[in-house]
Order: structure tokens, then C-alpha cells, then sequence
């Protein structure tokens, strides 16, 4: 693209239709120019199992298009339906002592859940075959954080799982028990079927288990992310795949991750209580832009104020959002974004803050961060900045040109602006798209 993105997690689902028109026009407002989207709409795209439902995903596709904004679009596997744990309960992930966690929350699923595997390939497919050609389109965005809440399942269908990882790892059982030193306080193990996860014991269990362990379980998330990936791939060869990182997340090897990602994104939640904050965000930082190995990275979720896990919330100091920002740029991100566009109005996210809060309008010359973005953006793109900017105006503005990908390293077409990625360079063609209900006709969103 050619400034740095700039936008947030969208969830237009969970608001009335008539509060899109409004979203448009108030990302226009800020500078946004892309937003992350359907992250957690798998049971409004999948009511129930094999029927579908992309007509209000294709409505809010058309009008972000329409208002110059470009969707880093998301598969919305990242927490399943009711449906699908009331008819297979087996998929339920199940914790070290043996609970199985149910649905109610969120990432309720065991991750070697052949159930849960193929249902995510199959929304997977559908999305890529009804996106594909969509002019939004500039990035797919799999799953979500994933192992935040259920990193180790113990479940019977992961104890099989690890089993056949560590035939493949160890080869024979001997190798097994050499490796894992059995001999120690009598745990020798004569054939595989003995073989379990390191589920609850009456005192210290086996170390090299525990490590072999959690490196199966990231091992079987990364295998998730792959269905999917190659779901993306096969109808979407050219746009970038992301899924967003937790900083210093131990449960996964993000170097092994990082390198089946176009572009590394990373989750940053910083406690304005903690002196040590802007150390370990330069730290995250220097870490994202090493895993890329010289790919971008994009600061994929922040909090403009408060969230919703922590005891106390203590207010940013002035200019503390936008220094946090900046400190993401200086080192190397090619994008700053928020959870989320705004706020939600139910749920356990409820009271987490947003770009826009429940009362937008109200609320909107507080609008900080938008100030902020016009402030860096202004630079690349020449956009006016400056606190009146975050004021709404009356009028409506019109779709920004947009860019795409060319392999010839030139741009033609009403614009001159481009960017180089490696061997690409974005720039501006035209596209069209269409679906069994609607037609679309303009120019492509620029690929992130």
C-alpha cells in the first residue's frame, strides 16, 4: 500500500445494519483504510452445518469497497458454532484434569479434532470461492490468536495425535523411553497404547513429556492454520496470509509459524501501570520484524484505552497512545491497527475499549487516535491532520483510489503512487466481481 495501514477488527454483525453506512463514513473520517473482518462470524456465515448465509458479509464487502477501505478478510474459524459441539461433543477440548471445556466463550475446540478440522477447510473454501475476485480483498486473516485459551487439549483424540507425532519424532518405543529417561521412578513403556499426554499426576511429571508435549500441541495448532492455509492458496495465489501472533506466546514456535505467514502480525496489549511497557513492546517489535526475515509486519491489535481482563484500568498518559504507536513504525511495522473499530454493544468484550465508542457521534471529538494516524499518514499521503480532523463532517466523502500488485515494477493508470514488497509493486489495475446476487465493477483494494 502505499502508506502505512491503519484500522482496526471490524464486527459489523454485531450491530444493526443501519449503523454500517455510519462505520463507513466515520473510517473515512479517521483515515482508515483497512479493517480486519468476520473474525468471529463463523455461526452467522454457517447457521447450521453445510447451509451458508455470505449475503450481509457481501453488503458490508460492497460498502467498505465503496467508502475506499480494504478488508484484511477473515476465515471465522476462530471460535465455533453452537451447532457443531451439539452435534459432535467429542471436538470439546479437554483440560489437564480431565474438564471439558464447552461452548460459551470462545476457541472451544480441540485442535486435533478431525471434526474440527474439515468443517474449517470447508468454510475456508467457501469464502476463498465467493472472495476471491472481490475489489476489497487485500488480506486473509486465519483463525485468531490461536492457543490463547485452549493452547493443550488431553482429550482421547489428542492422546492419538501424540502417539503417531512421536512414532514420527522417535521411531520406536525404545528410542521413546531412551529419550524421555523411564527408567526413572519406573515409567518404562512397553508398547504406544501406554503412551498419554502429561495429564494431572500425584506429583512431578516427566519433564522431556511435558516438553515433547508442547511442542506436538503447537505442531497440531500450526497443522489448523495450514488446512486453511492451503484452502486460501489453492483460489488466491497472490494475496497475503496472516494470522496474529501474542508477542512472547511460549505454548507456540512462532519461528516455525512465521515462516508459512505473508505477513506477520502481532497482538500488543500494553499496561500503562507497568514501568517496563515500552521495554517489552520494542522487544515485540524487534521480534515480529526478525521472524519476517524481512517480510512486513503489522501491529494487528492494540487498546486505544482500557480492556476487559484486567483488575484496574489506568488511563494512558497524554501522548502515550500515539508514542506506543510510533515506537511499532520505528521498528518496522507496516501497519497500526486496534481492537476494535467499535465497541462492542454485548458479550464479555463489552466494556473493552474501541476506536469508536457505543455512543460515536458523542464521543467523536475525542477521537485521539485518529488524530494520531493523520499524523504519520499525512507524511506519505499528504492527508490533512490536525484535531478538527476528528470531528465528523456532513459531508460524504467518495471511494479513494485504490492500488494493487504488478510484476513489471512501473505503474500506469490514474495514479502514480507505488511501493515496492520484495519483486512487487503495487499499483493500480482494475478488477471486477461478482456473486450469485450482486455484481461488482471498479478497481481492486491494494493487497497489504
Amino acid at each position: 500500500m502505499p502508506h502505512i495501514l491503519y484500522g482496526g477488527d471490524y464486527n459489523p454483525d454485531q450491530w444493526p445494519e443501519r449503523v454500517w453506512d455510519e462505520d463507513v463514513h466515520l473510517m473515512q473520517e479517521a483515515g482508515v483504510n483497512l479493517v480486519s473482518l468476520a473474525i468471529f462470524s463463523w455461526s452467522r456465515l454457517e447457521p447450521s452445518e453445510g447451509k451458508y448465509d455470505f449475503a450481509w458479509l457481501d453488503r458490508i464487502m460492497d460498502k467498505l469497497h465503496a467508502g475506499g477501505i480494504a478488508v484484511d478478510l477473515a476465515t471465522a474459524t476462530a471460535s465455533t458454532p453452537p451447532w457443531m459441539s451439539h452435534q459432535h461433543p467429542e471436538m470439546l477440548p479437554v483440560t489437564i484434569d480431565g474438564v471439558r471445556l464447552w461452548h460459551g466463550a470462545r476457541q472451544h475446540y480441540c485442535p486435533s479434532s478431525p471434526v474440527y478440522r474439515s468443517a474449517a477447510r470447508r468454510l475456508a473454501e467457501q469464502m476463498a470461492a465467493r472472495y476471491a475476485e472481490h475489489p476489497a480483498l487485500a488480506m486473509w486473516h486465519v483463525g485468531n490468536e490461536f492457543g490463547c485459551h485452549v493452547a493443550y487439549c488431553y482429550c482421547d483424540v489428542s492422546a492419538e495425535a501424540f502417539r503417531k507425532w512421536l512414532q514420527e519424532r522417535h521411531g520406536s518405543i525404545e528410542d521413546l523411553n531412551r529419550a524421555w529417561g523411564t527408567d526413572f521412578w519406573s515409567q518404562r513403556y512397553s508398547n504406544w497404547d501406554e503412551v498419554l499426554p502429561p495429564r494431572r499426576t500425584p506429583t512431578w511429571p516427566n519433564p522431556s513429556q511435558q516438553l515433547d508435549f508442547m511442542r506436538f500441541s503447537s505442531d497440531e495448532l500450526l497443522a489448523c492454520y495450514e488446512i486453511e492455509r492451503e484452502a486460501l492458496r489453492e483460489r488466491t495465489p497472490d494475496v497475503p496470509i496472516t494470522t496474529n501472533f501474542m508477542r512472547f506466546f511460549k505454548p507456540l514456535d512462532y519461528w516455525k509459524w512465521a515462516e508459512r505467514e505473508d505477513v506477520v502480525s502481532d497482538d500488543v496489549y500494553q499496561d500503562p501501570s507497568d514501568p517496563e511497557a515500552g521495554m517489552r513492546s520494542a522487544m515485540a517489535g524487534d521480534l515480529m520484524r526478525s521472524l519476517g526475515r524481512g517480510r512486513p509486519w503489522v501491529l494487528m491489535e492494540q487498546t486505544s484505552s482500557r480492556v476487559n481482563w484486567r483488575d484496574v484500568n489506568v488511563a494512558k498518559a497524554p501522548g502515550q497512545m500515539r508514542l506506543w504507536s510510533y515506537q511499532a513504525v520505528a521498528r518496522g511495522a507496516d501497519g497500526v491497527m486496534f481492537f476494535q473499530w467499535r465497541q462492542s454493544r454485548a458479550g464479555a468484550e463489552k466494556f473493552h475499549s474501541a476506536m469508536v465508542p457505543h455512543r460515536s457521534f458523542a464521543a467523536w471529538t475525542q477521537c485521539a487516535a485518529a488524530a494520531s494516524a493523520r499524523t504519520w499518514r499525512s507524511s506519505s499521503t499528504g492527508s490533512r491532520g490536525g484535531p478538527s480532523s476528528c470531528r465528523p463532517s456532513r459531508r460524504r466523502g467518495s471511494a479513494r483510489s485504490h492500488s494493487s500488485r504488478s510484476t513489471t515494477g512501473r505503474c500506469s493508470g490514474p495514479t502514480s503512487s507505488a511501493i515496492s514488497r520484495g519483486r512487487r509493486t503495487i499499483c493500480p489495475p482494475t478488477s471486477s466481481w461478482s456473486s450469485p446476487t450482486s455484481t461488482w465493477s471498479g478497481t481492486r483494494a491494494p493487497r497489504a
